[in-house]
């Protein structure tokens, strides 16, 4: 079941390198801070910042309250970003970014799994 759907749109302009603090946690910064270029840097960061902004909409539709700094978003071995914490048992959150020049959009769906294990 669903319970939550989230979507966020970030003009990337408006987004300054110097909020990475506010924005990422010490795992996704230390990514950030190995980018070599600016460029590539403001495009991990506003990733980051769309799909938490997306993840705080859809868990709010679960009556779940989080915050930016409540989420870490990391990417698997190729390259698709998922939620790294916080860790639900009975919940799945499946998650998606995607850059354009000017803009980037992050989209979040949670969803309820049964834990019952009562499959027929």
């Amino acid at each position: 079941m669903i319970l939550g759907v989230g979507v966020d749109i970030c003009q990337n302009e408006r987004v300054k390198l110097s909020l990475n603090g506010k924005i990422l946690s010490a795992e996704e910064k230390a990514f950030f801070d190995s980018y070599k270029s600016d460029l590539r840097k403001l495009s991990y960061l506003c990733g980051r910042f769309a799909i938490k902004e997306a993840l705080i909409k859809a868990f709010s539709q679960a009556n779940i309250n989080l915050y930016l700094s409540d989420f870490v978003v990391l990417n698997d071995d190729l390259n698709r970003p998922y939620l790294a914490k916080p860790i639900f048992n009975d919940k799945k959150v499946h998650i998606s970014i995607s850059h354009e020049k000017d803009y980037t959009i992050g989209f979040a769906l949670v969803e309820l799994i049964d834990t019952t294990n009562n499959k027929k």
